[in-house]
């Protein structure tokens, strides 16, 4: 048992403990505990990875639209020049069709809206001008085949979505920008003059 003189000690001792204490903090005098900090968390890190992801396919997907200049389709050996005439005069189409494939005046570009080509084809073993058969066997292509389209800068890639094969009269094609597609067109060399194939694609990437 503590004698009363112990006691006593101790009781000056807490009291002097406790006001050397109060005076050191409110002087600013007593450490803070370090603090250390938490690692990220697994969700934390998660967000920042599907944040950074979006941020990506927004880039991507608002790539600058622009003027295609060569045409690819694998399945079916297509490999062709585009060009971009601002006229829509007869004449003056023939002519680039005499070359390659055409895109239409006014339709979109790639990255933006409905880009419209059309090129000759041929039902001739032989001819002196390859670009009678730019878009030769396109009546082939089924969907979910992969078509390439080349700018000056990056290529687009579209999936086919329709093939059909309509009359002329009726081969409209929708130019408004509402819809990221592509749509090539060529005569039916087997049927009849005025029947039209028509491919539809959707837009899928670009590289």
């Amino acid at each position: 048992m503590l004698k009363k003189s112990q006691m006593k000690f101790i009781f000056y001792f807490v009291v002097v403990f406790l006001v050397a204490f109060v005076f050191l903090y409110s002087a600013g005098l007593v450490p803070k505990p370090l603090q250390t900090e938490e690692p990220e968390s697994f969700r934390t890190l998660w967000d920042k990875t599907q944040s950074q992801a979006i941020k990506n396919q927004l880039n991507q997907t608002n790539t600058p639209a622009e003027e295609p200049v060569r045409i690819v389709i694998d399945k079916i050996g297509v490999d062709a020049t585009v060009a971009n005439p601002s006229s829509t005069n007869i004449a003056t189409l023939d002519d680039y069709l005499s070359r390659g494939a055409v895109r239409y005046p006014g339709s979109g570009l790639l990255g933006s809206g409905n880009v419209f080509l059309f090129g000759h084809s041929t039902s001739l073993n032989v001819v002196n001008n390859q670009a009678y058969k730019t878009f030769n066997g396109l009546r082939d292509l089924t969907a979910g085949d992969l078509i390439k389209v080349y700018s000056a800068n990056r290529t687009y890639v579209y999936r086919v979505t329709t093939v059909t094969l309509v009359d002329s009269n009726k081969a409209l094609v929708e130019l408004g920008d509402s819809k990221n597609i592509l749509t090539l067109s060529t005569c039916n060399t087997f049927g009849a003059k005025s029947e039209r194939y028509v491919v539809e694609a959707d837009y899928i990437k670009s590289l």
